[in-house]
Parts: structure tokens; C-alpha cells; sequence
């Protein structure tokens, strides 16, 4: 498994318009940053029915198409197309996010043949403090690194758990191929 860290930002753009009767729906923004090979990923956390009835991009739009059964809104659980961020350019690529704020956790499938990289993650989330006056800071970071900076390291209490939602077992079955 390639080593991987996910940093979260709270959107404070949400709600806001950008033309008429265009609103945002990102709650969170945020990166993907693999290490080896490197390759940075943009993801923007909406509702599950908005992520699902708006996809952005063509290849979005055909893997929602794959899906059997439509999602539906759960409370808690946020969904991101995932976006590959190379030399100030996004382009999408085949693979999502979805984060789970009722058990902590983030759940990463990345297929990025032009990179190499087809991966699959689940991983716990943690909360980041702003010890830096100033300094931009996360709201949320999940990693598979060992060890953090220590001025984000968050504690950790042992494996989330929790019963797999929907949406997520649908694109786990039909959407990735």
C-alpha cells in the first residue's frame, strides 16, 4: 500500500454563490498527496446526492452511471470525486473519497493509470489544532505515515469501526472497475 496523506480544509466559501442561483456545496476542500510516485489530488466533500446528480467531468459522469441504485443523503457522510493537480492543472481521474464524520474515518479509491497508481484506503480521521497563529491549518488530516509533525500529531485510540454505508458498497461493486 502506498503511503498517503489527506488534509481537509472547512470550504468557507460554502453556501455562497458564484452565479445566479449557483451555489457552493463543498463543505470541505482538500488534498491527496502520494509520495512515491508523487502525485497530489483535489477533492471538495458534498452531500452524497449532490456529489452523485452532479459530476463535473465525463469520466464522473460514467462511473455514477454504473452505479445500480442511486444514493441517497446520510447524515454524517460526505462524498468527492477525486481530481489529479499536476503543474496548476486538475484533470480527472477514475476513483472517489467518501468521509464518514460518524466514525471518523475517510475512505480513498484512486485509479490513475497515467501515474501507476490503483489503490484503495480507509483510513481514521483526526482533528488538527492551529498551534501557529496565522499558519493555514487543516481542520482534518488522515495519513498512513507512522509518524506526524509533531505540531498535527493527533492521538490515536485504536482502529475506528462501524457498519459500511450504502453508497459505499455500491461504488466499491460497480462504479471501480
Amino acid at each position: 500500500m502506498k503511503e498517503i496523506t489527506a488534509r481537509l480544509w472547512e470550504n468557507k466559501m460554502y453556501g455562497t454563490t458564484f452565479a445566479k442561483g449557483q451555489y457552493r456545496k463543498a463543505i470541505y476542500n482538500g488534498t491527496l498527496e502520494i509520495f512515491d510516485p508523487y502525485a497530489k489530488y483535489l477533492v471538495d466533500f458534498e452531500e452524497v446526492e449532490t456529489w452523485f446528480h452532479y459530476p463535473k467531468s465525463s469520466i464522473h459522469v460514467e462511473m455514477a452511471s454504473r452505479l445500480n441504485n442511486i444514493p441517497t443523503n446520510e447524515d454524517g457522510v460526505l462524498m468527492s470525486w477525486i481530481y489529479r493537480y499536476e503543474n496548476g492543472v486538475k484533470s480527472a481521474i477514475e476513483g472517489y473519497a467518501a468521509l464518514d464524520m460518524n466514525y471518523s474515518r475517510i475512505t480513498i479509491q484512486i485509479d490513475d493509470t497515467a501515474h501507476g497508481i490503483n489503490e484503495y484506503w480507509e483510513l481514521p480521521v483526526r482533528g488538527c489544532i492551529a498551534r501557529i497563529p496565522g499558519k493555514p491549518t487543516p481542520a482534518l488530516i488522515a495519513t498512513t505515515q507512522s509518524e506526524l509533525n509533531p505540531l498535527q500529531k493527533p492521538s490515536t485510540k485504536g482502529v475506528f469501526s462501524g457498519g459500511y454505508k450504502q453508497a459505499l458498497a455500491n461504488l466499491q461493486k460497480h462504479a471501480i472497475q
